[in-house]
């Protein structure tokens, strides 16, 4: 008894202070879970609330104000930088006044502008008739002193002068058979100022000879894509990559040709193509706009010509596209397509006013 009374007693009081021990942890413990429990679930709201936000009347009606006061503002400055949305998703700069006036400045400058090789040229074919009169005449002496002359013209143009005149004279006879030797090298020079010797030559080439009509009116584009500037030159070439991609890359394309248009408004390939992918766009309107200001840079373009009586035929109006069609075959009259388009709608428009006449309901 003497043995096991001491372990008892020790076994008693450990008891007793493992139950005291716990009894006191309790309350710890609990405050600690709570503690816990609360951090948990801030962190909890916290993260909830960043992820959706509470949604309350009064916060409604904010974001209701801020998105009417962000669409005032856009419709304001589109008005204000004359935007017009014609389709869904595809915003157009139309043309402003103040293009307009740089696109007319720009035609006056050209204008006045003398080509040194077109006129050489010219005066030659002159001289040459003047010389074959004076020797049928038996003036051998004024012949002579026209031969002289002639010299001596050729021997005051610029190297570079030179060579575009010896390239002109080259393409006086376009069915010969290096024609397309010579239209080769004529993009490979780049001179801007051989576009009149190569819209003749198109106008008297024969049908026998389509490679040749083909080689000159591919220089007539190259040379039409020449700027003077390599730097818009290559963005010219991106945007006709960019329109390429249909539609994706249309209003791509577009925006291109319009950073050239307000850099270089004298270059009237730029409106040209921008023309083309406006009409893509199914933006008729401002297409023709575009086509308007290419022939007043380029009476000549028969492209533009033909691209705004497509713009008319798609907007219906028949005679102003038979007008376009057959300004486009009086440049060239080698474009098979724009002979179709003509040819169907002069049929067209004299079925339609014979029916007219008669008194009958046109279709």
């Amino acid at each position: 008894a003497r043995h096991f009374a001491p372990r008892a007693s020790r076994l008693t009081r450990a008891r007793a202070r493992r139950s005291v021990t716990m009894h006191l942890s309790r309350p710890l413990l609990a405050s600690h879970g709570a503690r816990v429990a609360r951090r948990t679930e801030n962190r909890g709201n916290a993260i909830a609330g960043r992820a959706r936000p509470v949604s309350t009347p009064a916060a409604n009606e904010t974001a209701r104000a801020r998105r009417a006061a962000v669409t005032r503002a856009l419709r304001d400055a589109e008005t204000n930088a004359g935007v017009h949305d014609r389709r869904p998703g595809l915003v157009v700069i139309e043309e402003d006044g103040r293009m307009r006036e740089r696109v007319e400045d720009a035609a006056r400058r050209l204008a006045r502008e003398a080509n040194a090789v077109d006129e050489h040229v010219l005066n030659e074919e002159l001289a040459e008739r003047r010389i074959a009169c004076a020797v049928e005449q038996d003036d051998f002496e004024s012949a002579q002193n026209l031969v002289e002359e002639r010299k001596r013209k050729e021997q005051e143009l610029s190297p570079s002068t030179a060579l575009a005149v010896a390239l002109a004279r080259r393409l006086r006879e376009p069915n010969a058979e290096d024609t397309e030797v010579i239209c080769a090298d004529v993009v490979q020079l780049g001179d801007r100022r051989l576009v009149p010797a190569l819209l003749r030559a198109l106008c008297v080439v024969s049908d026998e000879h389509e490679s040749a009509a083909q080689a000159i009116e591919h220089a007539l584009w190259m040379l039409w894509q020449k700027s003077g500037n390599s730097h818009y030159d290559a963005r010219l070439l991106d945007g006709i990559r960019a329109m390429s991609i249909v539609p994706d890359g249309l209003p791509m394309a577009r925006d291109i040709f319009s950073e050239i248009m307000e850099a270089k408004p004298d270059f009237a390939e730029a409106h040209n193509k921008r023309a083309t992918a406006l009409y893509l766009m199914q933006l008729y309107d401002l297409s023709i706009k575009d086509c308007d200001n290419v022939l007043k840079l380029n009476p000549q373009h028969f492209g533009a010509h033909s691209g705004k009586g497509l713009c008319y035929l798609a907007l219906h109006q028949y005679q102003n596209a038979l007008d376009s069609f057959e300004a486009a075959l009086r440049i060239n009259p080698r474009m098979v397509h724009v002979r179709r388009y003509r040819e169907s709608l002069k049929t067209m428009i004299d079925r339609v006013e014979s029916k007219r006449l008669q008194g009958g309901d046109s279709p």
